[in-house]
C-alpha cells in the first residue's frame, strides 16, 4: 500500500508541476558579429556590476533563467522591454553571427531568429508591442537526427543569421532564440 501511496504521490507531483508553463533559458548571446565588427553582448553575470555599466546592443537582462508563459516578459526577458542606445549598422542581406553562452547540451530543439522594425529609434521602442516576423527557423533532422540546438552547439555556439535583402532601410531588433 505504502508503494500505491508513493505512486499517487508522485503523479500528484508531475500533475501540478504541469499546470507551471514555463520558458527556461539558460544562455545569452555574449557575442553578434556583423562583417568585420564584433559586438560584445550584454553579460548578465558581469556587466551591472562594471562601472560604468557599458552600453551595449544586446538589451539588458538580468539572468538567464526562466519565464512564466503568461508573463509579458517572455517578449524579451524580464527588463528587456527597455531600449538601449547602441546600434550596429548591418545592410540588408547580410550575415549576422550569434555566439551563444552557456548553453547546456542536453537542452535540445528548435533555433530561430525573429526581427522587428523599430519604427524609429529603437533605444524608446516597446518591445512587448513587435511585430517580429521570422528570418529563419531550423527544427528536428530527422535524416541526422539531431535537433538544430546540437548543430549550433556543434558549431562553436553559434548561429548565423541572413538579412533579408529587401528589408528597408531603418531600426531593427533582432532576436536569435533557441
Amino acid at each position: 500500500m505504502a508503494s500505491s501511496s508513493n505512486f499517487l504521490f508522485f503523479l500528484s507531483v508531475i500533475w501540478i508541476a504541469s499546470l507551471e508553463r514555463v520558458a527556461y533559458g539558460h544562455g545569452f548571446v555574449h557575442t553578434v558579429v556583423i562583417g568585420d565588427a564584433s559586438y560584445p553582448g550584454w553579460n548578465p553575470f558581469v556587466d551591472p556590476y562594471a562601472s560604468p555599466v557599458p552600453s551595449r546592443i544586446i538589451r539588458k537582462i538580468p539572468n538567464d533563467g526562466y519565464i512564466s508563459i503568461p508573463d509579458p516578459d517572455i517578449a524579451c526577458h524580464h527588463g528587456g522591454n527597455n531600449g538601449t542606445t547602441a546600434i550596429a549598422t548591418a545592410p540588408a542581406g547580410s550575415q549576422v553571427v550569434f555566439q551563444w553562452a552557456y548553453w547546456p547540451g542536453d537542452h535540445q530543439g528548435p533555433v530561430s531568429t525573429y526581427m522587428t522594425s523599430c519604427g524609429g529609434d529603437c533605444s524608446t521602442f516597446q518591445a512587448n508591442d513587435a511585430q517580429w516576423f521570422k528570418v529563419d527557423a531550423d527544427g528536428y533532422d530527422a535524416a541526422s537526427k539531431q535537433w538544430a540546438a546540437a548543430k549550433l552547439i556543434a558549431n562553436n555556439s553559434t548561429w548565423s543569421s541572413i538579412i533579408p535583402s529587401d528589408l528597408a532601410p531603418g531600426q531593427y531588433l533582432m532576436r536569435n532564440e533557441m
